[in-house]
């Protein structure tokens, strides 16, 4: 499938090399890592990879392996003794090695004291990366989704992995990927922070291998028994906090009194798709741009991911509702603008293959139902999944993969107020299993919100390995509530 179109309808140096290992591990090392660099980190980092079998039922050969892509970004301060962080990353299909550099940043505290292994999980990134290749570029702004013969398009993007197993390719194989690293790398337990599907993959390392952890971390939750995919009735809930704090805002009431009427009358535009003659936005070129229901309504919702994205989206609707789709054009291009693969984005051969086979075929009709009921984008919320799946490959996911986690492993849960995918609700629902664990609300937060307000609050909570005397005064954090009245006014 082209890399472009299925992102729009599911949405996500050189040197001579010298040999060094993980620094002071508990055990033998077996996995050896050479220092080299990685895109957008200054110094020099680790890397290495660990071969393991792609399909664990059949033994390790030439024909059966997978090579796991490995990054440790060392400590800092080399005498410290704190264990290891292993970052999960989201997705599914996030990368984590391609993640360095913006967690080299946000984690720069911790790592200070602290190893970050990053390894690529099995389907993305070099490890066997599930991405779907095409010959040409597909300008995602002039393509009609919704004419798309999606059956072609999966059967062209299955052909791009057809010498690989898929079934291999899940979320509790991928726990037995990370733990086999981590005992090649010689720790008998390791932190571990997951994001976004990082969580999920959190909460199946905390159930499969409880010992080896020694505190988790999980932001933005998607606990066991939650089905993933279902992304209506959370949209909606998160676009009226923006009406209600638009309303609130002097200047963006002012300039949009009617935003939750102006997105429901760009609704009502794109119940056929909307062409128009504009020039394009990174060409400069004049194209016949084509939006669709699904692409618009998928665009806006991204946007609802951060605060600082969210600032467009009043005067981004209001602008289409009113005619003008430049600033519309502006932010679908921004988020799929090239035919190179944007590193963080997804490998969404392995979105599909998790989602179409452990999430999706738990849903009954109820649930199908519910999250239609909704106003910001229907049945879309799960279609842009659902669509995909018919035409996936099947397999079976294990049988107690949606029982919830009991572990008594210290867990610290965070979610975002205004989060459009995970809300606190789903925190709640792993917070009610677990032993020992704590959920913290980020009140001006949105996805995976910690990273950039409350690392000072996980070093404290990893390093002391309970939540006493830790201070969680970041969840309080007040940010000024900012919108864009106009492409040059921020309020």
């Amino acid at each position: 499938m082209k890399r472009q179109l299925l992102t729009l309808l599911i949405s996500l140096g050189l040197m001579a090399p010298n040999l060094v290992s993980a620094s002071e591990p508990d055990l033998e090392p077996k996995l050896e890592l050479e220092a080299c660099f990685v895109l957008g980190v200054k110094s020099k980092v680790l890397c290495g990879t660990l071969d393991v079998a792609e399909n664990p039922d059949v033994e390790m050969s030439d024909d059966n392996k997978l090579s796991l892509n490995v990054v440790v970004l060392p400590k800092i301060k080399e005498q410290s003794k704190e264990l290891p962080v292993m970052f999960l990353a989201g997705g599914p299909g996030q990368a984590a090695t391609e993640l360095a550099n913006a967690l080299n940043m946000a984690m720069s505290d911790i790592r200070q004291e602290h190893d970050i292994i990053l390894v690529d999980q099995r389907g993305t990134g070099k490890s066997n990366g599930l991405l779907c290749d095409t010959a040409e570029y597909v300008d995602p702004l002039v393509v009609d989704t919704d004419s798309l013969n999606l059956q072609q398009e999966v059967n062209d993007c299955l052909t791009s992995f057809s010498d690989f197993h898929l079934p291999s390719y899940n979320t509790y194989q991928s726990i037995e990927d990370f733990e086999a690293v981590r005992q090649a790398l010689g720790y008998q337990k390791v932190h571990i922070f997951g994001g976004s599907y990082g969580t999920r993959a959190g909460f199946a390392y905390l159930k499969n291998h409880p010992e080896s952890i020694q505190t988790a971390t999980l932001d933005s939750n998607a606990p066991m028994e939650l089905i993933v995919g279902f992304f209506g009735k959370t949209s909606e809930r998160a676009f009226d906090y923006l009406v209600e704090d638009c309303k609130a805002h002097e200047y963006c009431n002012k300039s949009f009194p009617n935003l939750k009427q102006d997105y429901l009358n760009l609704l009502s535009k794109l119940e056929k798709p909307i062409k128009q003659s504009i020039y394009h936005p990174i060409t400069g070129l004049k194209v016949e741009i084509v939006l669709t229901k699904s692409k618009v309504t998928e665009t806006l919702r991204s946007t609802l991911y951060a605060l600082s994205s969210r600032q467009l989206l009043p005067y981004i609707v209001n602008a289409s509702a009113n005619g003008d789709y430049r600033p519309l054009a502006a932010m679908i291009s921004q988020s799929s603008g090239s035919d190179e693969h944007a590193p963080g984005s997804l490998y969404t051969g392995l979105t599909m293959n998790i989602i179409c086979n452990e999430d999706m075929p738990r849903a009954v009709e109820s649930d199908f139902k519910n999250d239609a009921d909704n106003y910001f984008n229907g049945e879309l919320g799960f279609t842009n999944f659902t669509d995909v799946c018919k035409y996936w490959p099947k397999w079976q996911a294990p049988e107690d993969f949606a029982e919830p986690v009991t572990v008594d492993v210290p867990v610290l849960l965070f979610s975002g107020k205004y989060d459009p995918v995970t809300p606190p609700a789903y925190g709640e629902m792993a917070d009610k299993s677990l032993a020992n664990s704590k959920h913290v609300v980020i009140k001006n937060g949105s996805h995976v919100a910690s990273l950039r307000m409350c690392m000072d609050a996980v070093k404290d909570f990893m390093q002391k390995g309970s939540f006493d005397e830790v201070d969680f005064s970041c969840a309080e954090k007040s940010v000024p509530n900012l919108f864009f009245t106009n492409l040059n006014q921020l309020h």
